[in-house]
């Protein structure tokens, strides 16, 4: 993480394991925004994209109490979110 920050390059979260009934994702939000903060990422950066999901039952979502049934959610952050490679 702290050499892909370094690079400038933007960051999709996935906060994985949701369905389980210890799940604590804005605990967990909260401590990738620290981290963040502590390698120095850019405002851009901070400004991170998250996604819920369960790789398990194969489900995903923008809100973790609004989840779909398949993990489209994931691949369209990742599409939208993360510049495509420069090819020369």
């Amino acid at each position: 993480l702290d050499k892909a920050l370094r690079r400038g390059m933007k960051v999709v979260v996935v906060v994985n394991k949701i369905d389980r009934p210890a799940a604590r994702p804005d605990y967990v939000v909260d401590k990738v925004f620290d981290l963040m903060m502590e390698l120095g990422a850019s405002d851009e950066q901070i400004d991170f994209t998250t996604v819920f999901a369960s790789g398990l039952q194969g489900i995903s979502g923008m809100n973790p109490d609004e989840l779909t049934e398949d993990m489209k959610p994931l691949f369209d952050a990742i599409v939208s979110a993360i510049d495509p490679p420069k090819v020369e």
